[in-house]
């Protein structure tokens, strides 16, 4: 085992990595890591933290080796799977490092970043956010229509302050993370919550890497719940667009029902047929379905929030 004594005077980064049916990457995430950390020593101290979210494959056998072999990682393993930011919130929790960043395993984030924020993150008074925006990537294209069209609607109804096209690579104090973890929420998005905390936010502009290996587990539905996390967990205009649409058809069918009432007394018209009945009944009825969906995802949360349950249960730690 590689054993490092402590460097005095210099600021320590915790890297939190979550790990996901990521077996076949591990050894080299570690080695890209240590190489790309350890070429800054004279700068800033490091500890990798990986967090095992529940995964099936060899992961977790993977990470106890790179740990036997080097006593700067940590390995936190959850007795099931999570979600990636909850892995990071649960990561943060063992986070010795005065700063804190999350980088996935797969290093489509590039690692070289990491210095290159702590330079930004030093540069100011260590409290401003150092956020990594991704200037273009290499991803799918249906992924990459689907996120474009996700944070524009994002930014227009929720956090205009939100970087346009996104971010997963940032570093915060362990001040920030400490907030973060204390807050506990649950169906939340990450970082999301690391932009409403506020403070001074320095930015850098990179390229997402293609995924090298292995498969996304980054499903259509993850994608979904993340969508509805985010917008049901950070903003109340769901709800008044709900009511806003409500008004919207109720004062056309007050009307509509003034004048076919009117006809009929003054000039004895027939009433609309059938079908004009059967479209209004699925037009309002589907209006309804819908605003008691929007109220009811509110409430769902609402209910979560408060059955006290735990938001992660850690199975098992090593070099903590």
């Amino acid at each position: 085992m590689q054993n490092y004594a402590k460097t005095e005077n210099l600021d320590k980064i915790s890297v939190i990595i979550p790990v996901y049916f990521n077996a076949d990457v591990l050894k080299e995430t570690h080695s890209v890591l240590t190489q790309t950390l350890s070429a800054h020593a004279q700068k800033f101290d490091y500890e990798l933290v990986f967090v095992d979210d529940g995964s099936k494959d060899e992961s977790y056998k993977v990470m106890q080796e790179i740990s036997a072999g080097d006593s700067r990682v940590k390995l936190v393993k959850l007795s099931k799977n999570h979600g990636a930011y909850v892995a990071i919130l649960s990561g943060m929790n063992f986070a010795a490092g005065d700063a804190v960043v999350f980088l996935a395993a797969d290093l489509q984030d590039p690692p070289e970043l990491i210095p290159q924020m702590y330079d930004e993150w030093a540069l100011g008074n260590k409290r401003d956010l150092v956020l990594c925006v991704r200037q273009s990537r290499s991803d799918p294209f249906l992924s990459k229509l689907f996120s474009a069209a996700f944070y524009k609607i994002f930014r227009a109804l929720v956090l205009p302050e939100y970087p346009k096209t996104g971010f997963d690579l940032c570093m915060i104090n362990k001040e920030q993370a400490k907030i973060l973890v204390d807050m506990d929420e649950k169906n939340s998005h990450l970082t999301v919550q690391i932009i409403w905390l506020g403070f001074g936010r320095r930015f850098l502009y990179y390229h997402r890497r293609e995924r090298k290996q292995g498969k996304s587990r980054w499903s259509f539905f993850k994608r979904l719940k993340l969508a509805f996390d985010t917008f049901f967990g950070f903003s109340a205009r769901p709800l008044r667009i709900a009511s806003f649409i409500g008004m919207l058809v109720w004062l056309p069918a007050v009307l509509l029902g003034v004048y076919v009432l009117l006809r009929k007394i003054i000039s004895d018209a027939p009433l609309f047929g059938i079908p004009s009945l059967i479209a209004a009944i699925f037009m309002t009825g589907g209006f309804i379905l819908l605003s008691i969906g929007i109220v009811g995802e509110y409430l769902w949360r609402n209910f979560d929030a408060t059955r006290n349950r735990p938001t992660f249960i850690v199975e098992e730690t090593k070099n903590i």
